[in-house]
């Protein structure tokens, strides 16, 4: 098995902005390295807000990326300019990444981390 379950990360955070036609947003990047299917739950924690959860299936020996300024994918609007937390939770062991694209300025900055871990 590689990776690990339990997957958190503290700083999430949609930016507003659009230019060019690209709009500010975040990916949760899932590998499932495994031979079988990662049913995982995705929390988001808000500092003035109940939880809220959506569920994703990553498919054996696969990839997934989420945009989470996909409402369609996601299942809820995700507020932009609001802090929020992420905790990932899986049945079998996975990598999870975290990566934020902001366009608001006039040169694009990207921030990408792996989240702290939790067998």
């Amino acid at each position: 098995m590689h990776g690990a379950k339990r997957w958190y990360f503290p700083d999430g955070y949609l930016p507003e902005g659009e230019k060019n036609g690209l709009s500010s947003h975040e990916s949760i990047c899932i590998l499932n390295a495994n031979e079988e299917d990662a049913e995982v739950k995705i929390t988001l924690f808000f500092e003035d807000e109940d939880p809220i959860s959506f569920r994703v299936t990553v498919p054996s020996k696969r990839d997934i990326h989420i945009r989470l300024d996909k409402e369609e994918i996601i299942g809820f609007k995700l507020p932009r300019g609001k802090p929020y937390g992420i905790m990932l939770e899986s049945n079998v062991p996975i990598v999870a990444q975290l990566s934020r694209m902001d366009v608001s300025e006039d040169r694009y900055t990207l921030m990408t981390t792996i989240g702290y871990w939790e067998d």
